[in-house]
């Protein structure tokens, strides 16, 4: 069956990842909240517009959970967030954390994924 109709997706997954200074639960708090609000930022969408996020930390990061920051910094209130541990790699990079942020809107314009403080490393290819 044929059809006439453009295919405009209703979601959108962004991800971002950040390297946390250390693993105190203020540093954490401040990691996660930056990289929410600047992956909000580079991709012009409001929290509203978040319909999950997934949430993993390496096992170096233990003295908070992101969520429970994210929460305390004032953000998804109402968004349910999923948080997991990173798979134990030989030389993966430490003491990060890890966002998957999931809109239920299209987006038009090409995501901007978000790695910062030293988790750049990750990603070369999709640094802009």
């Amino acid at each position: 069956m044929e059809t006439n109709q453009t295919f405009s997706p209703l979601i959108s997954a962004i991800r971002g990842a950040i390297q946390v200074g250390e693993d105190t639960p203020e540093h954490i708090d401040r990691a996660i909240a930056r990289l929410y609000e600047t992956l909000l930022d580079k991709n012009s969408i409001e929290e509203r517009q978040v319909a999950m996020i997934l949430i993993t930390q390496t096992g170096d990061l233990v003295s908070r959970n992101p969520a429970a920051g994210l929460r305390k910094a004032g953000y998804a209130s109402t968004t349910p967030l999923f948080c997991m541990q990173e798979l134990q790699i030989d030389g993966m990079l430490e003491r990060v954390i890890r966002l998957l942020v999931v809109t239920n809107c299209p987006h038009d314009m090409p995501v901007v994924p978000v790695y910062l403080d030293g988790a750049e490393r990750l990603r070369p290819d999709l640094i802009l």
